[in-house]
């Protein structure tokens, strides 16, 4: 049997069992966005690692090295962030091949020390290796996060309100345009690319939410709308339905996607890596909650509701209702 054959979540099933050797002290091992961890006082610690390759992840010649070092950073504080956390301290280990001068690296360091500034996240050490070919990158990323405010994926309930930070499918569209270089207006097609190269953590949403105590259940976009949904659905043990008209759609994809010949749904719901946060809302607090969250500065949208059974239901502009397959990312698939 080959990995592509059970997927990477069939994988991270597998291994699952076989984590957790001492279970005091371990409030969520294997499974979520975070490790989560119990520590003397009120706070839980919050552990997440994220590994980037080159050519898996990212070609290093469609950005600069700044930017990849925020990147790289950025996809771990969306973690926490989905957890509700604050982020505190950064680990990262680099496999370096012989084609990247000392420049480049500082440029990378510099971009991951811009971000983690703004975060107030220390960058306290890790590990550097040669590699013979491409460069690795992995970053761990560690967080707090009160007893009475962690966000999980296996708390969602009947009813409740299923909710977007932001919107989903500008990532995928930008790394299409970076792919295939079509003939686009740059008015359109930069933002799209900035979205996938540079990738804003929604710490400060998942902190609100966290705090709000309305907030049942969370994960962050990264696989896709449409995977990260059936994560939640199947920690949680429910179904979804979610509502095209509802989703939030921008005009530059829509026009992205109208002169590349796409499906702007397509990247709306498979795409991936866009690291806004997928939330479940009780109902009875979903007006206070949007209100709140206008008045901090954000905005989050409703786009369907949980209920009992199993899979995701999509209704259309028409009514008309279907089965909605995720088919987000999986490394091995």
């Amino acid at each position: 049997m080959k990995l592509k054959d059970i997927g990477e979540f069939g994988f991270i099933d597998r291994v699952s069992p076989l984590g957790l050797i001492r279970a005091d002290g371990v409030v969520k091992g294997i499974g979520d966005d975070c490790a989560v961890v119990s520590l003397e006082g009120s706070d839980y610690l919050l552990v997440t690692t994220d590994l980037m390759v080159e050519r898996v992840h990212f070609m290093i010649d469609w950005t600069s090295p700044e930017v990849l070092g925020a990147k790289a950073l950025a996809v771990n504080l969306s973690d926490i962030a989905a957890c509700g956390g604050r982020p505190r301290d950064a680990f990262i280990s680099l496999a370096i091949p012989d084609h990247l001068d000392v420049e480049w690296l500082d440029g990378f360091y510099r971009g991951m020390s811009d971000l983690a500034r703004q975060y107030r996240v220390n960058i306290l050490g890790g590990d550097t290796t040669k590699s013979k070919s491409d460069l690795i990158i992995n970053l761990a990323v560690t967080g707090l996060v009160g007893r009475d405010e962690i966000l999980l994926r296996n708390t969602a309930n009947v009813n409740d309100v299923i909710a977007l930070t932001g919107p989903t499918g500008e990532a995928a569209a930008g790394c299409s345009i970076l792919t295939n270089s079509p003939d686009l207006p740059d008015h359109i097609a930069q933002p799209l690319v900035r979205a996938h190269l540079s990738p804003r953590p929604h710490v400060k949403e998942g902190r609100f939410l966290a705090q709000s105590h309305a907030c049942t259940a969370a994960i962050d976009v990264s696989d896709g709308l449409s995977s990260d949904l059936a994560h939640l659905c199947k920690d949680s043990n429910l179904a979804a339905i979610i509502y095209e008209q509802d989703i939030p759609v921008g005009d530059n994809l829509i026009e992205a996607a109208h002169m590349m010949g796409m499906d702007p749904l397509e990247w709306v719901l498979n795409g991936g890596e866009d690291y806004v946060l997928l939330t479940a809302i009780m109902p009875e607090m979903w007006s206070l909650v949007k209100e709140q969250a206008i008045s901090n500065g954000f905005n989050i949208i409703q786009i369907g509701k949980f209920v009992q059974g199993r899979g995701i239901q999509l209704v259309g502009d028409s009514g008309r209702s279907e089965e909605l397959e995720p088919k987000g990312w999986d490394h091995f698939k």
